[in-house]
């Protein structure tokens, strides 16, 4: 498991102690550690289905979800559902099930990059602090603190998918 949460986790309580300029950065570099955390659990499930995926640009991951894993899975189906193996009506559901959490985790780091974009390349724009939160534009540091562990219940169903029709 990465320390990366626990460190972004750090940096959100300290940006809540302190004032002005400092506090902006920590809750920027906040924000950029949540990101990462979930972007690298993502990598982890995209290079357990396909190794030469560990490559793709931050921005692309979210189609590849959507579009290339579902083919991936769909590709491995087929033989299944032909030879018995899986009835047609298991297959859809599986495939249902992978496009949901898919289609979550895409979400989620579209969202999560537009806010490390913005953290990282954006500093007129600045963090306002509100009592016990603090926010980008408009996501909460809460919202951020969840993007990982969102990420990880979507990658367990696809795992758990991939696993039954023997992709990994």
């Amino acid at each position: 498991m990465s320390s990366l949460p626990i460190v972004a986790d750090l940096l959100s309580n300290v940006a809540k102690t302190r004032h002005a300029d400092e506090a902006d950065a920590f809750g920027r570099t906040a924000f950029n550690r949540y990101y990462y955390a979930a972007f690298l659990s993502t990598r982890d499930l995209l290079i357990q289905i396909e190794r030469g995926w560990s490559r793709t640009p931050h921005g692309n991951i979210p189609s590849l979800l959507e579009e290339d894993l579902l083919k991936r899975l769909r590709t491995k189906l087929k033989p299944l559902q032909i030879k018995g193996i899986v009835p047609d009506s298991r297959a859809k559901s599986l495939i249902s099930q992978a496009g949901a959490a898919a289609g979550e985790m895409a979400s989620i780091l579209r969202t999560a990059y537009k806010v490390r974009v913005a953290a990282d390349y954006e500093p007129d724009e600045k963090v306002t602090f509100e009592p016990a939160t603090f926010r980008l534009a408009t996501h909460t540091e809460a919202e951020a603190r969840n993007w990982l562990l969102r990420i990880d219940r979507s990658k367990g169903i696809i795992l758990n998918v991939a696993k039954e029709i023997g992709l990994v």
